[in-house]
């Protein structure tokens, strides 16, 4: 099985970084990788719930991402499973785990792990997905987001 681990560092509170992985109206803003958009998100917020994210390539074509909440800490630990709806990839199933650091009250860092791919294709195409959806995430104005979603 292949894996990734990603580390950034965000200039925003714990709260509102943590929020900007679960909440429909943030992830709408930054949960896709260059000019792909969001034109879709739904999520039960608990564990055992699921989530559903449909993504909106510039050409039309819409891509379904599914999986279930398998472990929440609020602004600690984040996890689910992760499965494209196409099942044209091997890895039908996959798991992200994801854990917030506050590092001062305007800085949070997260590891982001994302496991259980049969090849290092599939593994290297989310990867650099992830590192452009958390390039976009980091441009967002996360304090104004909170104060806006409240």
């Amino acid at each position: 099985m292949f894996h990734f681990t990603l580390n950034a560092t965000f200039h925003a509170a714990l709260t509102p970084v943590f929020d900007a992985f679960h909440k429909p109206e943030l992830l709408m803003q930054w949960f896709a990788p260059g000019d792909v958009m969001v034109s879709q998100v739904m999520s039960d917020f608990r564990e055992g719930g699921r989530y559903r994210i449909v993504l909106l390539e510039t050409s039309g074509q819409q891509y379904a991402l599914t999986g279930q909440y398998t472990h929440i800490v609020t602004n600690e630990h984040l996890a689910f499973s992760w499965a494209w709806e196409d099942n044209q990839e091997e890895s039908v199933i996959t798991a992200v785990d994801i854990r917030f650091d506050e590092q001062d009250k305007d800085t949070t860092h997260v590891t982001l792990t994302h496991s259980g791919f049969m090849n290092a294709a599939e593994r290297d195409q989310h990867q650099h997905g992830w590192m452009a959806c958390l390039e976009k995430l980091a441009s967002l104005p996360l304090s104004d987001a909170l104060r806006n979603t409240h």
